[in-house]
Formats: structure tokens, C-alpha cells, sequence
């Protein structure tokens, strides 16, 4: 007899540990992870520029992954070394 023929729930470890999926962040930890001042988390908020859930009047909430793409979104690469290279010929002539 398999375990779906007795009534018992299958594989308990394929379920979610959490149930609403991931955990939000507030302000402050958004803050601390970008080393800015929470005044700027709000205003990143306020234009849009990282997603906020708002959750009461004065109270927003994070979700980590928004916080890490805006994070990614903004990275800037390296420079090749040729580029470099020209970039620093041209400022010395």
C-alpha cells in the first residue's frame, strides 16, 4: 500500500517551510544591507525605484529578492583594460 492509498500526506519535505513564501524586511534592514540611511530606503520606495509593500500608514515592508534585483540592476561592470587605457591617454594629453 503507498502512501497516497493510506490518506497520508506525501513527502512532507516537498511542502514549503513557509507557507506565504518569503519573509519581508523592513526599512532598517533595507538600509543596513545597502549601507544607506533609511531615509534614502524611503525615498527609493517612494519613486518607485525598489518595490514596497505598504502594510500600514507610515509602514513598508521589503521583499529581499525586489532588494536584491534593484541591487544587480544598478551594478556597473568593469571596465576592459583597453578602455582604461584610452581613458587615461586621453586625460593626460
Amino acid at each position: 500500500m503507498s502512501e497516497s492509498d493510506s490518506g497520508t500526506t506525501p513527502d512532507r519535505a516537498a511542502a514549503p517551510s513557509d507557507p506565504f513564501g518569503e519573509p519581508l524586511v523592513n526599512a532598517a534592514s533595507v538600509a543596513q544591507f545597502l549601507a544607506v540611511d533609511t531615509s534614502t530606503v524611503y525615498r527609493l520606495a517612494q519613486t518607485g525605484a525598489i518595490p514596497a509593500i505598504k502594510i500600514a500608514h507610515r509602514v513598508l515592508r521589503f521583499r529581499a529578492t525586489d532588494v536584491r534585483e534593484f541591487l544587480e540592476a544598478r551594478m556597473r561592470k568593469a571596465a576592459t583594460p583597453g578602455r582604461v587605457k584610452s581613458l587615461l591617454g586621453k586625460a593626460r594629453e
